[in-house]
């Protein structure tokens, strides 16, 4: 009997279908189920299909099996239907073979002959393409349902991969997937899995490969709680692989402080440099709250006017100003019962700081207009990466406000602090470049990790991403060598006090081409931006003084700001 869309049960309740030489068998975590097939016709798959699959990953209407024609067809679905580790085309039938695992969501559906050996729930997916492609859907999944996952690396020596192969075949689920890098280097991803639960499956592999003289070195995390996206939750599980046991990473603090914060109801400051990631930790924050599964709502605070600002906090009533052809509802409002994060809060104007600030102590809005308050339960999460202690000593920022919104004050280090991770972190981006274009990954040789640890990444971790996809465009089909990345040119800054270094000279036809790359990228971020500095720099992943050392590196003017535009 079906019971509901938020049970985990798989029903099949066909419509009298005829006995048939195949069968369907379903798999849902440890669940599995068998259903009879017809001979000949299509059968809908779904929450609301002919043959019923009760997983909120599932949709109504998933995807349509033709028996006759032994081809799947996806019908829309929200999470995909992944045949042969590729996602298929909504409205085209992909041909399958009997006994190949189909994905759909979090099940996985086999066509088999009638009397055969049931497949064992323990049987994971073996993904041909690289995992970061299905770690990017996996964390909109999540995002979307709130369901947590695990991701881990398996390294063992080449000599025990098909040892630690079976042994992933026994101790993993249908839903479970399995990639392999090189030989020995194995990624790993368990759908609907907490942090614990995956440790304890993780564990019991390496004791298993133990008993068989294998040893294992693991790095096993979760989201939300070691990240919110795929560059993230790679990085870290290779970080945690590569290192030394019991060591400690710069961000593991920060990563114990977040958890610890999230599930209370405090405003949070994040402090930190220009692309350190605040509003990622921001969304961390959100995710493992009990606001989870409200909205997350977010605004940079510096990109817009005054005027729209207003509106677009407080929202509106129509007539209220030229141009409010209708009423509005405003961010704090529509975010009631989750998360509103506020980027580079430090540039609010003050009047605006008196009317957040009322907003937040009165738990209610008034849109700009009108006179009634509406109530609402907001957490603000605020980013900054200016001292906003400095602010209000300056009288540019209210201390009442800043007291207000740092409940909890979580300061993030640069990229050039955090050196054991960079590798990760670089290996991450590659990854995640050539995923989409199914090409392989990149190898980054030695000399060239030696200078991404050795640069000073003034624009961070949005520097370092923008650096690598450059990079894989420039090595082509080849490993990504020092000279790919093109950091012997002049990076800005190091910090407040700290001189802009002068670039090394471009010497040979590669560091010519990506010096010429590199200015024409400039040239059209500043016209695409208007010619404001602050946004294109953003853009580019760098900071603003970056920004005008380039300009003055490569002989260009500093755009002057159409007449009557914001200042940035």
């Amino acid at each position: 009997m079906h019971r509901g869309d938020d049970t985990d049960e798989v029903t099949g309740d066909l419509p009298s279908p005829r006995p048939g030489p195949l069968e369907l068998v379903i798999v849902v975590g440890h669940e599995v189920a068998t259903h009879p097939l017809p001979q000949s016709g299509a059968i809908a798959i779904g929450r609301r299909g002919e043959l019923r699959i009760s997983h909120r990953s599932v949709s109504r209407r998933h995807a349509r099996l033709d028996v006759a024609a032994l081809a799947i067809t996806d019908l829309g679905s929200r999470n995909g239907t992944v045949i042969r580790g590729e996602r298929a085309i909504p409205g085209t039938p992909v041909a399958v073979a009997i006994g190949e695992p189909i994905r759909m969501g979090d099940a996985v559906a086999i066509v088999q002959r009638v009397g055969a050996a049931a497949p064992r729930a323990a049987a994971p997916i073996v993904q041909e393409l690289p995992l970061e492609l299905r770690l990017v859907e996996e964390t909109a999944r999540s995002a979307r349902h709130g369901a947590p996952f695990v991701h881990a690396r398996v390294h063992v020596a080449a000599s025990g991969a098909d040892l630690a192969r079976d042994a992933m075949a026994d101790a993993l689920r249908g839903s479970d997937l399995i990639a392999e890098d090189l030989p020995g280097q194995f990624q790993l991803l368990l759908p609907a899995t907490d942090g614990v639960h995956g440790r304890v499956v993780i564990d019991r592999l390496v004791a298993t490969l133990a008993q068989h003289g294998v040893a294992a070195r693991v790095g096993v995390v979760a989201y939300p709680f070691d990240g919110i996206n795929a560059a993230q939750l790679s990085a870290r599980a290779r970080a945690l692989v590569e290192a030394t046991a019991g060591a400690r990473t710069a961000m593991d603090e920060v990563r114990r402080m977040v958890a610890t914060v999230a599930s209370g109801d405090l405003s949070v400051l994040i402090t930190g440099e220009t692309g350190v990631g605040k509003e990622l930790f921001a969304e961390m924050v959100h995710r493992l709250s009990a606001r989870a599964h409200r909205p997350f709502l977010r605004l940079n605070c510096a990109s817009i006017s005054e005027t729209l600002l207003e509106s677009e906090l407080f929202g509106h009533a129509r007539g209220a100003f030229t141009g409010a052809d209708s009423a509005r509802v405003g961010l704090i409002e529509a975010a009631d019962g989750g998360t509103l994060f506020l980027d580079e809060i430090g540039e609010m104007a003050l009047r605006l700081q008196a009317t957040l600030l009322r907003a937040i102590e009165e738990k209610a809005v008034r849109r700009v207009g009108e006179s009634e308050l509406r109530p609402v339960d907001v957490r603000i999460v605020g980013a900054t990466n200016r001292s906003l202690r400095d602010e209000v000593l300056a009288q540019r920022f209210r201390q009442d406000l800043y007291y207000r919104i740092s409940g909890v004050t979580l300061a993030l280090p640069p990229l050039r602090e955090r050196v054991d991770e960079i590798a990760g972190i670089a290996r991450a981006f590659a990854a995640l470049a050539t995923a989409r274009t199914r090409r392989a990954v990149p190898e980054i040789t030695e000399e060239a990790l030696r200078t991404i640890r050795a640069h000073a990444w003034p624009g961070n971790v949005r520097e370092l991403r923008n650096t690598i996809e450059r990079a894989v465009l420039l090595a082509g089909d080849g490993a990504i060598r020092a000279g790919d990345l093109g950091l012997g040119l002049a990076t800005g800054t190091l910090g407040p006090s700290e001189p802009v270094r002068v670039p090394a000279s471009a010497d040979g036809a590669l560091s010519s081409e990506i010096a010429e790359l590199e200015r024409r990228r400039i040239v059209d971020m500043l016209e695409q931006c208007g010619g404001n500095q602050t946004r294109a720099a953003r853009a580019l992943g760098l900071s603003r003084n970056t920004l005008l050392a380039r300009l003055s590196t490569y002989g260009l003017r500093r755009p002057r700001k159409p007449s009557g535009s914001p200042g940035p």
